[in-house]
């Protein structure tokens, strides 16, 4: 997903004090120096698309500066600036159009070379990852990684990821569940009846997910619970689009998550898991053709690309 950039402008003049050690330099001192004087940038999606990537990661402040200008370097790579395979700029000009000095970029950087985000060639520089390399279960990352990809591929690998793991998730459920469990899921659905009437597929897709995480705690597995959690956001943010995409799929999955409850409440193992089995393989088969298409789509892309570039030499 890339946003597109207005023509970059030039950069503010930075100055450095009478040791020289300014923002591109080594020391804290270019860190608050550099924390006054660029308060105005707020956020990638104003900061950075309003000059490019010029003083995209600008205004952080100095507490968790590198954590920060990791999660501002994250938030690039989602917007487009630095799209996948693309090589960043070189450490002295990232630095100073972070604002930062070159010590807290190389601890950011390394932040995101060890979730996988980023890679380190020698004498070449450091280059993003195609984001089916970033780490599984770090949940910042794996949000990023629905922001930036069509979310149909990731949306694919977590359903393939729920079917394989839900089945007995409800079939632990229907064991092991209590009052409380059940008043929990009854809850979920009501709330998903009622945002689907009144057309919030934020709601209806935030009530989805309590469901099956209403479930999750009722199979009282932490091990499963600490696994899937670790996944929320990205569940959120994929249900909320398959929700767009598919009405009828949106529809049926108030049924079965009727079913799934009525079983748990009758401790019908057998048919609690059968029912979810269903459930998400309607939604695998789903995501599945969406996935295929996105990924033909981008295929056809850079086809146009390369002959475009062919036209041009």
């Amino acid at each position: 997903m890339t946003d597109r950039k207005p023509r970059p402008r030039k950069p503010a003049r930075i100055t450095t004090g009478r040791d020289g050690r300014g923002p591109g330099g080594d020391g804290a001192a270019g860190d608050a120096r550099v924390a006054r004087s660029a308060r105005s940038a707020r956020g990638v999606r104003g900061a950075g698309h309003a000059g490019g990537a010029e003083g995209a990661l600008a205004g952080v402040s100095r507490s968790g500066l590198a954590d920060q200008l990791a999660e501002r370097l994250l938030d690039e790579i989602v917007a487009g600036v630095y799209p996948p395979d693309s090589r960043l700029p070189p450490e002295p000009v990232l630095a100073e159009r972070a604002g930062v000095s070159r010590l807290t970029l190389r601890e950011a950087i390394k932040d995101l070379r060890q979730r996988g985000v980023l890679r380190v060639q020698q004498g070449r520089g450091t280059f993003v990852n195609q984001p089916d390399t970033w780490a599984p279960f770090d949940s910042t990352v794996l949000n990023a990684r629905a922001l930036l990809e069509s979310g149909y591929e990731l949306a694919h690998e977590l359903t393939e990821l729920r079917r394989i793991v839900e089945r007995g998730i409800a079939e632990l459920a229907a064991v092991r569940r209590t009052d409380e469990d059940l008043d929990r899921m009854e809850a979920a659905v009501a709330t998903m009846r009622e945002a689907w009437a009144a057309q919030d597929l934020d709601t209806f897709s935030s009530a989805d997910v309590d469901f099956h995480d209403a479930l999750l705690r009722a199979a009282g597995n932490a091990f499963a619970l600490t696994l899937f959690h670790s996944v929320d956001g990205a569940l959120r943010s994929v249900r909320r689009r398959t929700v767009e995409e598919n009405a009828e799929l949106a529809e049926r999955a108030i049924d079965y998550h009727a079913k799934i409850m009525s079983a748990v409440r009758r401790k019908a193992r057998r048919s609690a898991g059968a029912l979810m089995d269903e459930h998400l393989q309607e939604t695998e088969d789903f995501t599945a053709a969406l996935a295929a298409a996105s990924s033909a789509a981008a295929a056809a892309r850079a086809e146009e690309d390369d002959a475009r570039t062919r036209r041009r030499a």
